[in-house]
């Protein structure tokens, strides 16, 4: 549910009520302070037993309020995590998942579905986050911690994560036990506010082309072009600024290869998820502050990568030397796939041409194409991202095949047929991938129609019917 125009003080109650969720949680009490200023409340909430409320500040601006049950007694709570007591209440259970989980008083926003990122920007600083209400902005939270409470749950992020945060090593990054990444700073060494971290979550299952081709952030036929591109095991490169959807593109692509392909993934923090059946992580390994543990990076592992007999490597962002190696894996006929930081591919060529990259003119040609993501800001606050542009590499010309229109908020062209009158892959793509008699345009149209069918299916069903389609297409032996 997204809340349109929120901001528009001219709301009538009626037009906020509109955006309500109704729930009929344990208790109302968090409610109370909205007794005649109802239409402060945008909407509404709960998570096992907590409440949630987002609501309308003093200032306009959104704001996300909870409230929790009734904590058990001390002396209960220490029966209940000793294990000499069962938990006989879901408020109970809750306190004991809370205190059992190392989060401490983020809990609430932890298991809250919604919030997509988290941060902490200090000690005494209103908790910010990224909701799916609310997509692409950061809203205040009713809630801040201490100095102590910020500089232990910094210490215990770092732990989830497997790594160490001191004074003398005061900043870290990982991935939890639970799947969420993190990057946390300790004390004041490096942070001029105090310890923080930022938190960003990641669904139970991963983004699928379904879910893009429903958000319309790309059109079935677009996704269809480059789906065929990466099974002819092409060179692609999503480009885009930061929290633009370059990693969602790059995993939502990655799930349609084959499942008899073998994937290798090569990453600094993984936040690549497939549901593959030959799916290699690598990740790259710091050398810990005085200690004689030999780092390992993103090249080294590329390296060892190319060894492991994978059809793809993706790497989930290229920003030095890497990426000349990637691109030698690419020219020695691996499919290739990652993510770059630039806004056009004009900007993406001249980056990869400069230091630290260097990249030979010679090698750009091995790239396939570039898939431009953006996010796009609209009226009241709120956001959306979209597939800008898919432009190939042909010899010192970038040709665009596909482009967006703002305006009508819509993918062009419009048939596979101009689709392969732009392109110059396409064709080599099938004629590589497809069988004799077979024709580019047809596949794509065909391709098309799958990802626009399939587009309301939840991630297990997509897979289920993208195997199908394999099947059917080169025959139930290939996959055994």
């Amino acid at each position: 549910m997204i809340l349109k125009n929120f901001l528009n003080k001219n709301n009538t109650r009626e037009t906020v009520k509109e955006h309500v969720r109704l729930v009929e949680p344990e208790t109302r009490r968090i409610e109370e302070r909205f007794v005649g200023e109802e239409w402060r409340i945008l909407a509404k909430y709960s998570t096992g037993p907590v409440d949630y409320i987002i609501y309308r500040g003093d200032d306009g601006l959104a704001r996300l309020a909870f409230q929790e049950p009734p904590e058990p007694s001390r002396e209960r709570l220490n029966m209940l995590l000793s294990g000499l007591a069962q938990p006989e209440t879901q408020a109970e259970k809750y306190h004991l998942d809370k205190l059992k989980s190392g989060y401490g008083k983020i809990y609430p926003l932890i298991i809250d579905k919604y919030v997509e990122e988290i941060a902490v920007d200090g000690p005494e600083r209103n908790i910010a986050v990224i909701h799916k209400y609310m997509p692409s902005r950061w809203i205040e939270v009713d809630l801040s911690l201490t100095r102590e409470e910020a500089d232990s749950l910094s210490i215990q992020l770092a732990r989830k994560a497997g790594r160490m945060i001191s004074i003398a090593s005061p900043i870290a990054e990982g991935l939890t036990l639970e799947g969420h990444r993190i990057a946390v700073t300790f004390s004041r060494e490096v942070s001029r506010f105090g310890s923080t971290a930022v938190i960003r979550k990641y669904p139970d299952k991963p983004i699928t082309m379904a879910d893009l081709v429903s958000s319309r952030m790309i059109s079935p036929l677009a996704a269809a072009y480059l789906w065929m591109l990466l099974e002819a095991q092409g060179f692609i490169v999503i480009i885009g600024n930061m929290g633009s959807g370059k990693t969602t593109l790059l995993q939502a692509l990655a799930g349609l290869l084959p499942p008899y392909y073998r994937i290798v993934t090569i990453e600094d923090t993984p936040e690549i998820r497939l549901q593959h059946p030959h799916w290699d992580s690598l990740v790259a390994r710091p050398q810990p502050p005085g200690g004689e543990i030999r780092e390992i990076g993103l090249e080294e592992l590329l390296k060892f990568a190319m060894r492991r007999r994978a059809e793809y490597l993706i790497v989930g962002e290229v920003r030095g030397r890497e990426a000349r190696l990637l691109a030698q894996a690419a020219a020695s006929g691996h499919g290739c796939m990652t993510t770059f930081h630039a806004d056009s591919p004009e900007s993406a060529i001249l980056r990869l041409r400069l230091d630290p990259i260097s990249l030979p003119p010679l090698f750009l040609n091995v790239i396939t194409a570039f898939a431009h993501v953006r996010r796009i800001p609209l009226r009241g606050g709120g956001a959306i991202r979209r597939l800008v542009g898919v432009s190939e590499i042909d010899g010192d010309e970038i040709v665009e095949v596909i482009e967006w229109s703002p305006t009508m908020d819509t993918h062009k062209p419009a048939t596979a047929e101009e689709i392969a009158e732009r392109s110059t892959k396409i064709t080599p793509a099938w004629e590589k991938i497809g069988m004799p008699g077979t024709d580019a345009v047809e596949e794509l149209a065909d391709r098309a129609r799958f990802l626009a069918e399939t587009a309301t299916l939840t991630p297990d069903e997509f897979h289920a019917r993208l195997r199908e389609f394999y099947i059917e297409k080169y025959g139930e032996a290939i996959l055994s």
